[in-house]
């Protein structure tokens, strides 16, 4: 199975948003509700920023920094969605670190060799088909266009996404569009193309 077939054929997973939604009113009125939220996430934000970082103490580090400023800001969140509402405090506290130098700026390479103890099914499969070759693949593409692969293989979707990264969702299908053709072109140049990829998974 070849690197996009593999990215293709990750599954989105639910949101579980109105699960979400009953957990941040408890939390409004009892601090130990935002447990249920910490545990339901806190693996799919440690992933994204490891993957981004490619180092386990700062992944560890950012993850818990980010699930303090979503503590913290809870009570603002309103009537919005949590999960792309979490996702882009994360993406933003990322961009803010690399910018001030306060994490190491390991390569996509380096990330690769690295693996996560406790996988989800998604990742797993990654790390067993195909992850050094798509890591490798993310070094060549645009900021943004790494950043909606990334939030994708966190399995948000399309729509999830545009509220992450405060973009519309034909910005974000347009990206994952053009980063697609690009992987494509990069895996066809190294003799690794193939099937082409079902409809609808990158809406």
């Amino acid at each position: 199975m070849d690197a996009l077939t593999i990215l293709d054929a990750m599954p989105l997973s639910a949101a579980g948003e109105p699960e979400d939604r009953a957990a941040i009113e408890r939390t409004l009125t009892d601090a130990n509700a935002f447990d249920l939220l910490y545990r339901k996430y806190v693996a799919d934000v440690y992933r994204y920023c490891y993957r981004r970082l490619g180092d386990r103490e700062a992944a560890e580090d950012l993850t818990s920094h980010i699930f303090m400023q979503a503590y913290a800001a809870l009570p603002t969140l309103g009537t919005k969605p949590f999960r792309p509402w979490l996702f882009s405090i994360a993406r933003n506290a990322l961009i803010d670190r690399y910018r001030r130098r306060e994490l190491p700026t390991t390569s996509l390479d380096m990330a690769a060799e690295q693996h996560d103890t406790n996988p989800s099914p998604e990742a797993h499969a990654l790390d067993r088909e195909g992850v050094d070759a798509i890591h490798a693949l993310f070094g060549q593409l645009s900021e943004r266009d790494r950043q909606v692969v990334e939030l994708r293989l966190a399995g948000l979707t399309g729509a999830e996404i545009a509220q992450a990264m405060q973009c519309s969702h034909a910005v974000v299908r347009t990206a994952q569009h053009r980063a697609f053709v690009k992987i494509r072109a990069l895996l066809e140049r190294t003799g690794q193309e193939g099937t082409s990829p079902s409809k609808g998974t990158w809406q």
